[in-house]
């Protein structure tokens, strides 16, 4: 329940109001799957990777490129079996490896992974956890579905930690370390990742004590600790909120 992702940095984004922010997001990720050219989604990409940059510094801008990296690897796999009837950009023995419609389909579907990842992330990043939950209660959900919806945000970067903390406890014990060469096999995960699901499941009885002290399943009507405010007026953030979803639906269309 105490679980952030909040990371204090710099920029717009720190300043634009988490009501605005999210209606840029949801918008954004689906303006990016309208027909365009795979320039203009990487210009966009490039942009935001700065934006990214900006925020929160080169390296941990690069954290979500580095998670999406093997799926990335995976799809260009696939680059010979998309689109074998196009224009033969590599040919091997008169067989074709990769066509021009292939490797553009491919470029189309990565950018786009990869600027729905960068937009959530960056919105998780820069909003603090309590802002995305009245966002959401702002926007009509209920207090039920915007706490399970934070809570799935928080139990992600907690079990990935809880991870990363067990595998290094489990190679501190172990007799033999990487230095002596050893292989990695996968096999070797089999105990970090059940230590991880047995951490897991005993948090169970704390965070159903942390709802109920909370509240959670109660019929009485709930109140607001917090209220969101926008700094200059809410109308300010919205009004940028569609200056920026319209340059970019204007950016998309430009060729």
């Amino acid at each position: 329940m105490n679980t952030n992702t909040f990371i204090a940095g710099r920029g717009l984004l720190y300043w634009f109001d988490a009501r605005a922010k999210l209606l840029t997001v949801l918008l954004f990720s689906v303006m990016v799957f309208f027909p365009s050219q795979v320039v203009m989604l990487a210009i966009l990409m490039a942009l935001i990777f700065i934006v990214a940059w900006r925020a929160v510094t080169f390296k941990q801008a690069l954290k979500p490129l580095r998670t999406l990296l093997f799926i990335l690897v995976v799809m260009a796999l696939f680059i010979p079996l998309n689109r074998r009837d196009g224009v033969a950009l590599l040919v091997i023995k008169s067989y074709v490896i990769i066509t021009k419609e292939g490797l553009n389909q491919f470029l189309t579907l990565a950018l786009r992974l990869l600027i729905v990842t960068y937009l959530c992330t960056l919105y998780i990043w820069t909003t603090p956890m309590a802002d995305i939950n009245l966002s959401f209660r702002w926007y009509g959900l209920s207090y039920k579905v915007a706490l399970t919806i934070t809570l799935a945000f928080r139990f992600i970067p907690f079990i990935g930690e809880t991870f990363t903390m067990i595998r290094d406890s489990h190679s501190l014990r172990s007799a033999h370390g990487e230095s002596e060469g050893e292989k990695f096999h996968i096999k070797d995960l089999v105990p970090t990742v059940t230590s991880a699901l047995v951490f897991a499941l005993k948090t169970i009885p704390h965070l159903a004590t942390t709802l109920e002290h909370r509240g959670f399943g109660s019929g009485l009507k709930r109140s607001d600790y917090k209220v969101l405010e926008a700094k200059g007026g809410l109308f300010i953030h919205f009004l940028l909120s569609a200056i920026i979803l319209l340059t970019t639906f204007v950016l998309l269309n430009s060729i």
